[in-house]
């Protein structure tokens, strides 16, 4: 009871101090231990609670970091083997909000399927295309999650080319190509035919190509597109192929073809065998006649190419290709069964094919380029001439597009009557023979009855192919001389269209006339003797000067006469000697005399 009544002392002094009643009983100073528990519960609630109001917030501060952190929207771009670009997406509802595709620069129409952009519009192979995408989290969360987010990815569209320029089918009607890349569309024409589309359903290396079923061997031009939304090049590339052969005779594809004509001269040939070369021919080459300068080589296994260097056989050569054992030689399409394809034939030791001959209009284009005749080629609008010899060589059978013009307005009327375009007038064959003058060992003599055909030979086309590759122009004026046999008999001289000497001269009398006509200079002397017989029987041996023979023995010449402008001669037209002398400088092989009445 001490305890309690010192207790009790300490409260009531305690009440006292507030100015308090104390109590009067003891009963109201005692508690029991229930009472006791309740109340240090009620003490304690306050602090649980601010507790507990602290980890709820942590927790959920703790939840709003986790999701900002792990639901923010991602987005990453990679590209498949099919070309497509694959999109890949994270966050807390993350969706893809934009897609813009382009290449160079240009946008490209595209597609979705599932998780992939495809280009819905053809690219070309070889080009730049640039994805951008755009993902964002639904718009209720950005407050949370954030802002959209974006990436790119660049890629260049692969290429695809042939692999081999031979293929062997194992059976007829397929010929399996060979690409450098795996490709999904291919492109192919035979012959001359339509371009067929293929699509392969699995991308490969190989495309199986449908050919005619009984041919043995052809070509084909082919492109391909390694990726569906590609475009195919329009370029097509040449594929030879065989079907591989069942005797013991090797199979040959040659261009130009067994029997065929083949415009350029300077063409290559090539050979394109089943197996590699070394098999079918071992050490040895084909022999080609006739020989001329070039060299073979060997671009792939299975193909040998002879290409001649410079002008090559020449118009209208036959050409033959030997072998040293026999060999199925088929064309390009030459021997063709509907044009698309070689059928099958006999093995021999050599076959031929003939250059076509030269275009004669090709050959005055070249001749009025050179000024060796009075006109001028203008080419029409959008053709270039050939500024090599090989170009040249290459358009001796393919004349150029254009028109003649002449080329002075002063050309006298009975020199434009000798003239037609295509045709082997004597306007041709004197600037054939003047050009044929500036080569070594002319012989007038011998040059005189040819034909254009006879002198438009090899040596000669070669010759003026180089001279047009250069611009070698001739030199010398285009003159013309004019003689006529109306009394007083007169001879006028043109140098480039313009008259430059008229003079009295003599023809040949009615026992041994002159014959009309228009004739080219082909044979000139300083000083000579002209010999034979007079009408009457006498002989005569006369000295004559500046002499120009233009019809077997007439000519040009001068010759002493008391008097000129008359019937004189035995044939030939005589002039005064120092009149001949002005005349013969101007004159030259080829130039042309009109005699005329």
């Amino acid at each position: 009871m001490g305890l309690l009544t010192s207790t009790g002392h300490h409260r009531l002094s305690s009440a006292a101090a507030a100015g308090r009643t104390a109590p009067t009983t003891e009963t109201a100073h005692t508690e029991t231990p229930h009472a006791e528990k309740a109340r240090e519960h009620r003490r304690r609630w306050p602090l649980r609670l601010a507790v507990g109001t602290g980890v709820v917030v942590v927790a959920a501060g703790t939840a709003m970091v986790l999701t900002a952190t792990l639901g923010r929207p991602k987005i990453s771009l990679s590209s498949s083997s099919s070309g497509a670009f694959r999109v890949s997406l994270a966050g807390l509802g993350t969706k893809l909000s934009g897609v813009a595709v382009t290449s160079g620069g240009k946008p490209v129409a595209w597609d979705r399927h599932g998780g992939e952009i495809v280009p819905a519009a053809a690219v070309a192979q070889g080009r730049n295309v640039r994805v951008s995408a755009t993902a964002a989290s639904p718009s209720w969360l950005r407050w949370l999650l954030g802002r959209p987010v974006s990436t790119q990815m660049t890629v260049r569209t692969p290429s695809a080319s042939l692999a081999a320029s031979v293929a062997v089918a194992s059976k007829p009607g397929h010929v399996p190509v060979t690409f450098t890349h795996a490709v999904t569309a291919v492109a192919y024409r035979l012959g001359g035919g339509r371009t067929q589309l293929v699509h392969l359903g699995t991308p490969s290396t190989i495309a199986d190509l449908t050919v005619p079923s009984q041919a043995l061997a052809g070509t084909l031009e082919v492109a391909a597109a390694p990726w569906s939304w590609e475009r195919v090049s329009p370029t097509l590339s040449r594929v030879t192929w065989f079907v591989s052969p069942r005797g013991a005779d090797p199979v040959a594809v040659a261009n130009p073809a067994p029997g065929a004509t083949t415009a350029a001269s300077n063409a290559p040939v090539t050979l394109s065998f089943a197996r590699p070369v070394s098999q079918v021919l071992g050490h040895s080459q084909p022999k080609i006649t006739p020989a001329v300068p070039g060299h073979w080589t060997q671009p792939a296994p299975n193909t040998l190419v002879f290409t001649p260097t410079g002008f090559g056989w020449g118009p209208g050569t036959t050409v033959t290709v030997g072998f040293d054992r026999p060999v199925q030689a088929v064309g390009l399409n030459g021997f063709a069964t509907h044009g698309h394809g070689a059928t099958a034939a006999s093995a021999t030791t050599g076959y031929r094919f003939t250059i076509a001959p030269a275009s004669l209009l090709r050959l005055e284009q070249i001749l009025a380029q050179l000024h060796y005749l009075p006109l001028r080629f203008v080419p029409a609008a959008g053709v270039k001439a050939p500024t090599t010899f090989a170009g040249e060589v290459a358009s001796m059978t393919r004349p150029l597009r254009g028109h003649f013009v002449w080329a002075w307005a002063s050309t006298p009327a009975t020199l434009r009557a000798q003239w037609s375009a295509g045709s082997p007038n004597v306007l041709v064959k004197g600037a054939l023979m003047t050009f044929y003058a500036t080569q070594p060992n002319y012989d007038g003599y011998a040059v005189d009855p040819l034909t254009v055909a006879q002198l438009a030979n090899t040596s000669t086309w070669d010759a003026l192919l180089h001279a047009a590759a250069a611009n070698r122009l001739d030199p010398s004026p285009y003159s013309y001389v004019y003689v006529t046999q109306t009394l007083p008999e007169t001879l006028t001289l043109w140098d480039n269209g313009k008259v430059v000497l008229t003079a009295a001269a003599n023809t040949g009398i009615p026992a041994s006339p002159t014959a009309n006509g228009t004739y080219p200079v082909y044979l000139r002397y300083t000083f000579n003797y002209m010999s034979g017989h007079n009408p009457n029987g006498s002989y005569y041996h006369d000295s004559v000067y500046w002499i120009n023979y233009f019809n077997g023995g007439d000519a040009v010449h001068g010759f002493v006469r008391a008097s000129y402008g008359f019937p004189q001669s035995l044939g030939c037209v005589e002039l005064p000697i120092a009149t001949a002398h002005v005349v013969f400088n101007h004159l030259a092989i080829g130039d042309l005399v009109t005699v005329a009445n």
